[in-house]
């Protein structure tokens, strides 16, 4: 598969390594001069070498194969998907996405990096608006394997290929159904950290202590197993016995308690979605669990 990447800063150069360590073929696209982009990549090879994540003799090889082009027609000619990370004005990326659509016509996917932008306003005025979408990663974009997609007028066709694209990198990506702001990750991210500042300016505690509070408690258990298979998991039979169980205090929202059987519907696709490593019943998922707990404590010095 072709990759191409139109901006190349660390999102978009980050996204490149991700692709061409999984042998993809790469090209970037940058009117900076190519050997500053090089840099730049070679810079995300470093990160990751010296993090473990690779050795040098395959950074180095990486780095060989990958493309490098100040010509966008050069660049997207025959791509079957383009990853745009140009700086967040909306009237260079609608112009970008006008020549990118003018060389390839309808055949390419073309995907935005933006955080704030839907992908209603990118795709308004396209020659083929239902070929751009928004293709979020989440810094640092070379290691965290997010990609959130959103594509509410795309058809399902898009929204499929874009999937594909970003598996073959090596990411797992997630689909938002509504243009919200923040999409699905940042929202959530917001609303943790507002709670956070509320205890702080409150006297609940201090900067510290609620860090530590996420870091070493729910922080823990969403890093291996989310939110809802998180909370699922604490009580025998999930989210369909919770009701019954607490009552009321089972949610902080008591009119969330009665679409409790359409989430547990989809803590049960999810379990029935995990890989063999991973766990598929309970029991296994408890003690993939606990091993990565165990290999995180390490890390922080606290086992």
């Amino acid at each position: 598969m072709k990759f191409a990447f139109v901006g190349t800063g660390m999102i978009g150069s980050g996204l490149a390594v991700n692709a061409a360590l999984r042998g993809q073929d790469v090209v970037l696209y940058d009117v900076a001069e190519p050997e500053v982009v090089k840099g730049t990549v070679r810079k995300v090879l470093d990160i990751l070498v010296e993090a473990g994540a690779v050795d040098r003799e395959k950074a180095d090889e990486t780095l060989s194969k990958m493309s490098f082009t100040k010509d966008l027609a050069e660049a997207v000619t025959g791509a079957d998907f383009v990853q745009e990370c140009v700086p967040e004005k909306l009237e260079l990326k609608h112009a970008t996405y006008r020549q990118i659509q003018e060389i390839c016509g309808d055949s390419t996917v073309i995907a935005s990096s933006t955080s704030g932008m839907f992908p209603s306003a990118l795709a308004e005025g396209a020659l083929y608006p239902e070929r751009i979408i928004v293709g979020h990663p989440y810094n640092p974009s070379y290691l965290l394997p997010l990609i959130e997609i959103c594509g509410p007028h795309a058809p399902q066709e898009t929204i499929d290929r874009a999937l594909e694209a970003y598996r073959a990198m090596g990411k797992e990506p997630v689909v938002c159904r509504k243009e919200v702001t923040g999409f699905i990750v940042n929202s959530l991210s917001w609303g943790v950290m507002d709670g956070a500042i509320d205890k702080v300016l409150d006297g609940v505690c201090d900067v510290e202590d609620v860090d530590k509070a996420v870091m070493y408690g729910p922080g823990l258990r969403m890093a291996v197993t989310g939110q809802l298979l998180t909370m699922s998991m604490g009580v025998q039979g999930g989210f369909r016995e919770m009701a019954e169980k607490y009552g009321k205090t089972a949610a902080r929202r008591p009119d969330q308690i009665e679409h409790y059987g359409q989430i547990a519907d989809g803590v049960d696709a999810e379990i029935a979605d995990r890989s063999d490593a991973q766990g598929r019943t309970v029991e296994e998922i408890t003690k993939f669990r606990d091993k990565a707990f165990v290999e995180l404590l390490k890390l922080q010095g606290k086992l």
